[in-house]
C-alpha cells in the first residue's frame, strides 16, 4: 500500500483531529470504522498504517 494514494484521506483525518483536538481518539476510531467498510474495505494493517501517518502529523504517540 502506498500512503501517497491516501494523502487526501490522511489530510482530511488530520483536519478533523485538529478541529476537534480533544476528541482525536474519537475521530480516529470513526475513521477506522469507515475505512474497513465499503468502498475501501482496507485490511486492519492498512488502516494502522494510515492512522500512524495521521498521528505523526499530529505529533501524538501511537
Amino acid at each position: 500500500m502506498r500512503l501517497q494514494d491516501w494523502e487526501v484521506t490522511i489530510q482530511e483525518i488530520v483536519g478533523e483531529c485538529n478541529h476537534e483536538q480533544k476528541k482525536a481518539d474519537k475521530v480516529l476510531t470513526k475513521w477506522r470504522t469507515k475505512l474497513e467498510q465499503k468502498p475501501t474495505l482496507l485490511q486492519p494493517f492498512q488502516i494502522d498504517e494510515i492512522v500512524r501517518a495521521v498521528r505523526l502529523r499530529l505529533g501524538i504517540g501511537s
